[in-house]
C-alpha cells in the first residue's frame, strides 16, 4: 500500500499536478480512511456504553455481573488471598494515626443530628411509578427521603390470602410470631392457627370487628412468609432478602395511630383497603426541625423509606363496612 502511494505521488508530480488537484483526486480515499477510523472507534465505544447503561439501569444485569465477579474471585483465591481485604474497613494502612472513639449506639427513636438537614425542607412525600430500584436508591433513599410507589400492584383480599397461607405455607401456622397485637385472643392463648380459625368462624358475621398485627421474626417463619407475601417489582433480586416481615390486618374497626418498630430499608405494601400512615422524624430532627409526613396508603400502592431517619405509625380512621384493610411490611438490611 505504501509503495503504491509513492508511485501515485510520483506520477502526479510528473504530470505537474498542483497540491489542490492532488487533494481533489484523493478526497474519496481520505473520506474512506476517516470512515474506517470512525467505525473502529464505534466498535470500541458502543459496547462499553451499552454495558454501562445496562449496569446503571438494569438490576438483573448488574446482579449477574456481580455474581460473575464473585465466581472469578473464588477462582483466583488459590493465587491471591483477598479475604483479609473483604472485611477491612480501610485498605490503606493508617500507621500511628489516632483513631477517634466510636459514637455511642443510637436509640430506636434517635438519628444523627447531621441527618436533620435532609428533611428540614421536606413539605410532602414524593410519588413515583414504573421505576427501578437503582433510581429509587439514587433519587430518594440515599437522601433519606420516603417515596410512595403508586403502581406497586400487589392486591389481594383476606380470604385469598388465608387460602394461600394454608396451601403454600402450612408450616408457617406453627411458628411463633413477635410483636403481636390482636383482640382475637388473650396474648397467653394466642397462636396463629387459633387466630385464623376465629377469623374464619366470624366470616359471615358483620358485628365482630377485629385487628391483627404480627411480625415474623423466626428464620423459618420469615422464609415461609415469602411463599405467600409477594415482593414488589422494585425489590431487586441482588438486594438482601428481608430478614423480617409484618402482616397488618384490620376488619371493621377504628384503629388509632400505633407505632411499630422497624429497622433498615422498609417496604410497605397495601394489599387491600387502606391505612393512614405517618412517618415521624427521629430525635433530634423531630424537635421542630423536620415535619411528620402523613399519608393515606391505598390498595395497590407501596411505601419505601429508610429507618435511619423516620419512625412509623399506622392507623385506620374510617374502616370499610365490608373490606378488610391488609398490608405487608418487609425489613431489609441495607448498605448502599
Amino acid at each position: 500500500m505504501e509503495e503504491e502511494l509513492k508511485k501515485f505521488l510520483a506520477d502526479c508530480h510528473r504530470q505537474e499536478l498542483s497540491g489542490k488537484e492532488i487533494l481533489a483526486i484523493c478526497q474519496p480515499l481520505v473520506w474512506r480512511i476517516r470512515l474506517a477510523r470512525a467505525k473502529r472507534w464505534c466498535l470500541i465505544v458502543l459496547p462499553l456504553l451499552v454495558l454501562y447503561l445496562l449496569w446503571s439501569y438494569c438490576d438483573t444485569f448488574s446482579w449477574f455481573l456481580s455474581a460473575l465477579g464473585r465466581l472469578l474471585l473464588i477462582q483466583v483465591l488459590p493465587l491471591w488471598d483477598w479475604t483479609s481485604y473483604y472485611n477491612a474497613k480501610c485498605l490503606i494502612s493508617r500507621g500511628d494515626q489516632r483513631v477517634h472513639k466510636s459514637l455511642p449506639p443510637l436509640g430506636r427513636r434517635e438519628t444523627l443530628p447531621e441527618n436533620c438537614v435532609l428533611c428540614e425542607s421536606v413539605e410532602g412525600i414524593a410519588t413515583a411509578s414504573n421505576v427501578s430500584y437503582s433510581s429509587l436508591e439514587s433519587q430518594y433513599l440515599e437522601r433519606g427521603l420516603p417515596v410512595i410507589i403508586t403502581d406497586a400492584g400487589l392486591e389481594t383480599n383476606l380470604w385469598d390470602l388465608l387460602e394461600l397461607m394454608e396451601v403454600k405455607a402450612p408450616g408457617w401456622l406453627a411458628s411463633e410470631p413477635c410483636d403481636v397485637s390482636s383482640n382475637l385472643l388473650l396474648r397467653k392463648l394466642f397462636n396463629l392457627e387459633a387466630a385464623l380459625e376465629k377469623i374464619h368462624s366470624w366470616q359471615e358475621q358483620s358485628t365482630n370487628p377485629w385487628h391483627l398485627q404480627l411480625r415474623n421474626c423466626q428464620r423459618k417463619a420469615v422464609k415461609a412468609s415469602r411463599l405467600f407475601l409477594e415482593r414488589p417489582y422494585y425489590y431487586p433480586f441482588h438486594l438482601a432478602p428481608y430478614y423480617s416481615s409484618w402482616l397488618l390486618a384490620v376488619h371493621q374497626q377504628k384503629r388509632s395511630q400505633t407505632e411499630i418498630y422497624v429497622r433498615g430499608l422498609i417496604l410497605l405494601q397495601q394489599l387491600s383497603g387502606h391505612f393512614e400512615v405517618v412517618l415521624h422524624p427521629k430525635d433530634p430532627c423531630g424537635n421542630g426541625i423536620c415535619p411528620s409526613l402523613r399519608m393515606r396508603l391505598n390498595v395497590g400502592e407501596g411505601l419505601i423509606f429508610s429507618s435511619d431517619l423516620w419512625s412509623l405509625t399506622y392507623g385506620l380512621e374510617k374502616p370499610h363496612s365490608k373490606q378488610t384493610s391488609l398490608a405487608s411490611i418487609f425489613e431489609i438490611d441495607w448498605e448502599p
